[in-house]
């Protein structure tokens, strides 16, 4: 289960000693096959190799293939009982708001919730989706997304404070946001006396970001989304990868 594209041995000499550290890369294992050695498979854990966990088979097992729609996968087990109605509400709210210019604006008000579902693309002929359960979903629905590890995690390295926000998101990014410290500071501009007072954050830009984590991540991989804060900077990092090349391709 390990390709061999991308399998490269890297030879680093240092300049005082003169030795040689050989650092090897290893691919991740092919979709949908774990990686066996010795007639095991094998999974890594920080930095000891062990045998692979049951939970990690499975998540390898029901990994998504090229060209599949994770988050459009249906939920059959999902009925409405399984969302949020403060979310669900504010999710049709938000609907009618985008599309108060369409000619059809004014019979949102009388859709069955089944019809605004799948008229926003979260059921199919009223099954719900994924997507439906992350955002929309009560915090114990995340049981039918097994084994997607549907989480937001504060944390505050320096202080060892954590705290976990799941589904809904659609309502768990607010939250979070009230956790992240976001002081008014003063900036001194060189044309004026007066200090100028801000946010040290943009509330736009802290949403966005965190949207784009949501939106943008790797759900089969089983990781979490986390929200890293120190006293002078932020880090939201989620698990996936580019579409079409390497990261360094982009910001380089």
């Amino acid at each position: 289960g390990l390709p061999s594209l991308g399998l490269h041995v890297e030879a680093l000499r240092a300049e005082d000693s003169g030795a040689t550290v050989w650092v090897v890369h290893v691919p991740r294992h092919a979709p949908r096959k774990p990686v066996y050695a010795h007639d095991l498979a094998w999974q890594r854990d920080h930095d000891k190799l062990v045998p692979l966990r049951e939970d990690r088979l499975a998540a390898i097992l029901a990994e998504v293939l090229a060209g599949e729609d994770w988050s459009a996968g249906l939920v059959p087990e999902a009925t409405l009982s399984s969302l949020d109605p403060q979310a669900l509400r504010l999710a049709r709210g938000q609907y009618a708001k985008k599309h108060a210019q369409a000619s059809w604006s004014q019979e949102i008000a009388a859709w069955s919730e089944i019809a605004f579902l799948d008229r926003a693309r979260l059921s199919v002929h009223g099954t719900l989706t994924r997507s439906a359960l992350l955002l929309l979903g009560r915090p114990d629905s995340v049981a039918l997304l097994a084994p997607c590890q549907a989480e937001i995690t504060w944390k505050l390295p320096e202080e060892r404070v954590v705290e976990h926000f799941g589904p809904p998101f659609l309502l768990a990014t607010t939250a979070l946001l009230q956790r992240i410290r976001n002081p008014i500071i003063k900036l001194f501009p060189e044309s004026q006396l007066v200090p100028v007072q801000v946010p040290r954050y943009d509330t736009h830009l802290l949403l966005e970001a965190m949207h784009n984590c949501i939106a943008h991540q790797d759900y089969t991989r089983g990781e979490r989304i986390v929200v890293e804060e120190w006293p002078t900077r932020l880090r939201m990092t989620n698990a996936g990868g580019f579409v079409d090349g390497r990261p360094e391709d982009y910001f380089e």
